[in-house]
């Protein structure tokens, strides 16, 4: 062994030195894990599991946007926690359905890019209360949560939400007419099964999930998303919608707007046997535009329209009756000119109890569903592909639509903010530092008052203690300091 280590010119010391440098680096490496530490000197996250209520030790924890507690009496008030269990959706031995929903709904009211990109937030206990948890769970869980889901589960869950939130929210869902659009998200990958379509916010055909969103006139509230649509079956989803709506309402009374490019001829045939009032765009063809320059003038009339910070208001309209293509029932048509535009525009309708004037504007402002897909894109970063799998952009653009209702019935009770965006309301309201603590018997939140403090004050809800079921109805109080 000597001559050995002779030859290698490596001592009998230098052997021992190695050897108990090598027991003190495992000796280091325990401690580190002890410490919570991994190898390359990063925190192990803790494991994130339900709060126990009965063994809960006094703590005071900072908080970044404590704003988001604003929220709770809200969906308490909403009955979604219930709606979770009636719809059995998924859950781990240590974190039940309720918690999962609660940590999804949360990252969405932060408006986060991304559900798996949570690395600011997964170890903030402040947020973990929130949910019912000591934090709230890995960007892994968080991530491939949506796969155990379904598409049947998942248009069932939005069906009971939209159904109880009626209910609840009536403010939010009278309007007389209901926006249609597509959506398309763009993908940056390689995946071979996503289809190529047009994407808007590129300007260019690319891979991306094509998704389909339906708005409340009136106030802009989401009533229908769904994100698995195929080129192939573009034109019969609103079929789906309207199949869907009268599960809720059993009949539509609404009349649905859209575009031309929304739905075939064939289609609105059906819808208008079908007793749906609808309000659409025909497609200009060069025979069409040969005809409406053929109409005398004498048969042209001339039309004020009442729209706010329209520059063309004096606009030329003609109407008359015509049966399209393919179709068995005759439509109502109205042909524009002089509004500001190269060529006519047309629309077709089988809204007959309208007038020229209404089904104009109704048409003109369908701009509004425009507007909230890019509040959508803004805020809760629509565009921000969660996954090429369908389900999970699904179960993503769902949780978007209701964090946006959230932020519509919070709106409601801000005196003189009714119509700031998401957005705004975030940095207004929601984003501010507090701390919270739990003193045994109850949770308090504590805020410094800010320039935005009287508006929040004077919200009923937040002013008394509430009782929070998924924390086993322990009352949290909001207090403002100076």
């Amino acid at each position: 062994m000597k001559s050995f280590l002779k030859n290698k010119n490596i001592g009998l010391n230098s052997i021992e030195r190695i050897i108990k440098d090598a027991g003190f680096a495992r000796l280091k490496k325990r401690s580190y894990k002890e410490m919570g530490i991994t190898n390359k000197n990063k925190i192990i996250p803790q494991r994130s599991e339900t709060i126990n209520i009965e063994t809960l030790k006094p703590f005071k924890v900072d908080c970044p946007s404590c704003g988001i507690f604003f929220f709770i009496p809200y969906i308490i008030e909403s009955g979604i926690i219930d709606i979770v269990k009636k719809c059995n959706l998924p859950e781990s031995e240590a974190i039940n359905s309720i918690n999962a929903s609660l940590s999804f709904l949360l990252l969405k009211l932060l408006g986060n890019e991304r559900l798996s990109h949570m690395d600011s937030y997964d170890q903030e206990p402040g947020f973990g209360v929130f949910a019912g948890l000591n934090i709230l769970p890995k960007n892994t869980y968080m991530n491939t949560y949506s796969c155990l889901t379904s598409e049947k589960m998942l248009l069932k869950f939005q069906r009971e939400v939209i159904v109880q939130f009626k209910k609840i929210f009536p403010d939010l869902y009278g309007g007389e007419y209901i926006n249609l659009d597509f959506h398309s998200i763009p993908h940056y990958g390689d995946n071979e099964t996503m289809e190529k379509i047009w994407c808007g916010a590129k300007n260019k055909t690319m891979k991306g999930a094509n998704t389909i969103f339906a708005s409340d006139s009136q106030n802009n509230t989401i009533l229908y998303t769904r994100g698995d649509i195929l080129r192939k079956e573009e034109s019969s989803e609103i079929k789906n919608f309207v199949s869907y709506w009268k599960s809720i309402n059993h009949e539509v009374t609404e009349t649905l707007v859209f575009d031309c490019k929304f739905t075939k001829y064939e289609i609105l045939d059906e819808l208008a046997s079908d007793g749906i009032k609808f309000i659409t765009l025909r497609k200009r063809s060069k025979s069409l535009l040969d005809k409406i320059l053929r109409i005398p003038d004498n048969e042209w009339v001339k039309v004020n329209l009442k729209i706010k910070k329209r520059k063309h208001k004096n606009i030329s309209v003609h109407e008359n009756t015509v049966r399209l293509k393919n179709c068995k029932n005759n439509f109502r048509q109205i042909i524009i000119k002089d509004h500001g535009r190269l060529n006519p525009t047309v629309i077709i309708t089988t809204d007959e109890n309208l007038s020229l004037e209404k089904i104009i504007e109704v048409y003109a402002k369908r701009w509004h569903i425009e507007n909230k897909l890019s509040e959508l894109v803004s805020f809760f970063n629509l565009n921000a592909l969660s996954s090429p799998l369908m389900i999970r952009i699904h179960f993503d653009i769902l949780w978007t639509m209701i964090a946006d209702t959230f932020y519509r019935r919070l709106s409601k009770d801000l005196r003189r903010y009714e119509l700031l965006t998401s957005k705004t309301i975030f940095r207004k309201f929601i984003n501010i530092p507090g701390q919270i603590e739990y003193n045994g018997e109850q949770f308090i939140l504590k805020i410094r008052k800010r320039a935005y403090t009287p508006i929040i004050k004077g919200i009923e809800k937040l002013s008394n203690p509430f009782e929070i079921p998924w924390l086993e109805n322990k009352k949290f109080k909001i207090i403002w300091t100076p």
